[in-house]
Order: C-alpha cells, then structure tokens, then sequence
C-alpha cells in the first residue's frame, strides 16, 4: 500500500506541476562532442623550436608572435608581446566539419591594456562570434567562444591583439565542441529610456571627437539590445509621485519612438512595464493614480487591458519586443498592497495577467520576471519556488548584478546562476549592471554606487577599470550554465551630465560617473568590451 501512495502522490504532483505550466521538462540527450580539428591546439609541435606555430598563419606584426615555454594544457604557449605598439594575428582554417552549431574553448593569460586582445571563429564575417579577454596576468583562465554556426564544413579560428607596447597575452589548449544545434546569441546593451530626456536637455555624444547619434554610437560598437522601461503616465502634475518626473518621458509615447529608433538600429528590445507611473524596485512599488481606487478584480482586468494595448501599439508599427518583464525589481511583489508578499497568490495572478496578455499578442516574446541581488542563491530558491507553488507563469529569470550592492564577485554569481537555473530549468537574463568609470559625480560628491565593491581594489574606478570589468563579467556570463545565461543589459549607459537632467525634477544626476560615455558625452573605451564580444 505505501507504494502505491508513494505513486499516487508523485501523480498529483506532476498533474499540479502540468496545472501550473511548470511541468519538469524532459531532459536533452548529451549531445556536445569534443572534435579534435584544430592542428597544433595546444602549440606543442613546435617543440619551442619556431617562431611561429606550425600548422597556423601569423600575419601583422609577425615578431610579436612567439612560442614559448610555460604550457597550461603542455609545455608550450603562443604568446604575444613586443617593446612597442602592435597588432597580430594567428590563423587557422578548420575543414571538414560536420555542419552545426560549436563552441571553442581557450586557456590564457594577459596582462590587459590592449585596445582589443580576443580569440575569434566562424565561417564568414556574417557568423563569426567572438570572445575578448580580461585582466588574468596570473593564472591561467578558461573562457569560450560560443555559438558558432558552421553550415560548409569550415570554420577560421583567429587570435588577435591590438595591443600597446608592453602588453602580452599567451593562449593554450584550443578545442571545439559539437554543440548540435544548441544555439547561443550573446546578448549585450543597455537600458536607454532616459535618452529622450538627455537629447531635450541638450544633451550630446561623441565618438571619436565627431557627433553622432547615440544609437548609431551604440550600434557601432556592438549594443545589440536596447531596454526600455515604460511608465503608465509619468509626470502629470496632479498625481504624486508621478509629478516628481518629467512629462513625456518613459510615457508610452515617448517609448514606442524609441523603440522605433532601436529597432532602426538593427537592436532587439527589451520592454520593462514598471506598472507605475513612478520608479519602482523592491521596496517601492506604487500603482499607478488611475488604477489607485479598483478592486482587486478590476486591477487584474487593468493589468491585462495595459499590457495588452501597449504590445498591441508595438506590434502595429513593427517593434514588438523579443523580451517583456512584467515589473521592475518585484522582489517584494508589484502593485503594492494587493500584490506584496503577504499576497504571494494575487502576485502570481497579477504576473498570469501580464503575461497572458503579451502572449495574446506576440506568442514569441520571452516574458521575464525581474529581481534584484543576483548571487542570492535564498532569495531566488524561496522567491521562485513560491511564484511556482502559485502557477505563476514566465519565461525566464531577470536579474541585477552589481557588485557594488550584493558585494559578490563575478564568480559568486556564475555559480548562482548555475544553480538557479539547474534548479528552476529557467534561462537568466542579467538585467541591471554598473560600474564607476569616475570616482565621484562633477561636484565631487559620490554617485549612486559610492564605490565598485569587491573590485574596487582590482579595477579602478577609471574607464579602463569599467572595461576591465566588463570583460570579466562577459566572460563570466558566456562560461555559466552551459550557455543558459542569455546576455547582459547596462545601466544607465547614456545618462550623461547635462544641466536640468535628474533622477527627479529638480535633483541630481546620481549616476553620470557609471555610463558608458564622460561627463561631455564622449565614448569611453569600455564600449570595446561590447565591441568585441558577440
């Protein structure tokens, strides 16, 4: 008899699980294949006695490329150096090739400060993806290139470095992995719903001395997403909070033109629906004025009738955006009281009416539900599991990582993404992230991350210290979870100093020291960690 109720109790389970659309998925066959194609990977028929390695192409520069001893996977490594400034290539073509998607894992070290020092394969300009290195003079560091689409056999593994006098590099034990057909598009941008208030203002950005549109900046160097955060109506004087904000910005007017311009800008767009006309996180989730006095019934309907009207206006002029989040930082719920976390079912019945709605209209947008503290295995593991005990539906899980806050390092959080998404089967997204390029604000005083928390002491709060952090938090996301960590939005890139432009009316820009562009709106080198990862 116990048997049997063992069995009976496993049914309703899984029937609840299926009631709830979080029935656990079948698990895929183990289908990644090591392939052992590339001639001289680990640079050891050379035996230290050429230049050059066997079996590759070394073009530019060609002294500054060495084999040396001193192996990771062997005795001996490729190494890039040389007493003035340089740039090198090493090349080679792999051939005969089953057609599919592969991976191609590295060992290196380097020592950092090249303009552009990253390890490149695919079989055209179109497909190739590329993976750049961060500061590891030290150790060596294992990091990979994912996602690449082989469709005639063939692909070229290239190893580059544009590099300053000085700088080195070494790399080691090259292999590339049949993938199948798993896919992997890195994805990499930035939140840009405060740019129509930037440009109003007057303000104006640079790159390389000339001005440009921002998206055509942005665009240039590698953004290949644009966020935009949507309020129901910011800055109508009659509502607090809502006239703590400037009219006609983050209203859906103003959001459905930038999502023209982001997607003119050949970028897909993530939507965050704030479901206020105010900014919300964890503890701050103000309804919205119109939606103030409904019942709880009728703040489903509201949520629904919203969601849908607006993907409805996406869909009609050809911007419906490939991710949708359904709040901002709900950690503590939404739409406070009736969705807090006193109310954990009518959350989840909130979320089902966002999320049903988006689907009606676009069956293909990945609807995302957004948390701060990325790393806090607890929080998710509670968080999550109650959102599933409550049949709430999503697609995949939004974080904020900033070191600063959570104080934990890039590698704190790529084992938490493993496990979250091991736990929940659930893709991640890095929704938030941010790093002081300037120490304090223009007038001195610190910015809204007062310092860069466990990196503080590793990358300066300089723009080069932003890039080095860029470029490890990149590797970090591609290296996690098998590929389930989809990509990684900035925030704020674009929020430059500009006179009359606040996190409020009439406050202070608290993070023109964190974007990707200086106090005067000139690009900063850190938009080459986007540049030359794909």
């Amino acid at each position: 008899m116990r048997v049997r109720h063992y069995i009976l109790a496993a049914t309703y389970i899984i029937s609840l699980l299926a009631a709830c659309g979080n029935t656990p998925e079948k698990e895929e066959p183990d289908l990644p294949t090591v392939v052992t194609k590339i001639l001289n990977a680990s640079f050891e028929d050379d035996n230290g006695e050429t230049a050059s390695p066997k079996n590759w192409t070394v073009s530019g520069d060609r002294d500054a490329a060495k084999v040396v001893k001193g192996g990771c996977t062997g005795n001996y490594v490729l190494s890039y150096s040389q007493s003035s400034d340089y740039k090198v290539e090493t090349q080679q073509t792999v051939t005969n090739l089953a057609n599919g998607i592969y991976n191609l894992e590295f060992y290196y070290q380097n020592s950092g400060g090249q303009t552009a020092c990253y390890i490149s394969a695919g079989s055209s300009p179109e497909t190739t993806k590329m993976t750049s290195l961060h500061v590891a003079p030290n150790v060596w560091t294992q990091s990979i290139v994912r996602g690449i689409q082989v469709t005639d056999g063939r692909l070229t593994v290239s190893i580059i470095s544009d590099a300053k006098a000085g700088n080195w590099s070494k790399f080691d034990g090259l292999s590339l992995t049949n993938m199948g057909d798993k896919s992997y598009t890195f994805l990499k941008g930035g939140d840009l719903s405060e740019l129509s208030y930037i440009e109003q203002k007057g303000g104006k950005f640079f790159e390389n001395g000339q001005e440009k549109d921002c998206f055509e900046i942005l665009k240039n160097n590698g953004f290949n997403i644009a966020r935009l955060r949507l309020y129901n109506d910011p800055g109508n004087p009659d509502h607090s909070p809502s006239k703590r904000l400037p009219a006609g910005i983050q209203n859906p007017e103003d959001i459905l033109r930038l999502s023209k311009r982001a997607k003119q800008a050949g970028m897909q767009i993530q939507l965050t629906f704030h479901y206020s006309d105010y900014w919300t996180n964890g503890a701050t989730q103000h309804k919205p004025h119109e939606w103030r006095d409904l019942s709880y019934e009728n703040l489903k309907k509201a949520v629904y009738n919203f969601t849908f009207d607006f993907m409805t206006k996406m869909k009609n002029q050809g911007t419906i955006p490939e991710y949708v989040s359904l709040g901002n930082e709900t950690g503590g719920g939404l739409l406070f009281p009736d969705g807090d976390l006193q109310h954990f079912a009518q959350m989840a019945e909130l979320f089902n009416q966002g999320y049903d709605a988006v689907k009606a209209v676009s069956p293909g947008s990945i609807v995302i539900i957004h948390l701060d503290d990325a790393g806090k295995k607890d929080k998710y593991e509670w968080y999550f599991g109650e959102l599933n005990k409550n049949c709430a539906k999503y697609d995949m899980i939004g974080a904020s990582y900033y070191p600063f806050w959570t104080k934990m390092t890039i590698d704190v959080m790529k084992d938490w993404a493993e496990y979250i998404t091991a736990k929940f089967n659930k893709d991640i997204f890095i929704m938030e992230t941010g790093y002081n390029w300037n120490p304090a604000l223009p007038s001195g005083y610190p910015g809204q991350l007062s310092n860069n928390g466990p990196y503080q002491n590793i990358y300066p709060s300089s723009p080069q210290g932003q890039r080095d952090f860029l470029l490890e938090l990149f590797t970090g996301i591609k290296m996690a979870a098998n590929g389930r960590v989809a990509g990684c939005l900035y925030w704020d890139p674009v929020m430059i100093e500009v006179p009359g432009v606040g996190w409020e009316l009439g406050g202070a820009n608290v993070v023109s020291n964190t974007t990707l562009f200086d106090f005067k709106g000139n690009a900063l080198e850190s938009l080459n960690a986007f540049k030359y990862n794909n």
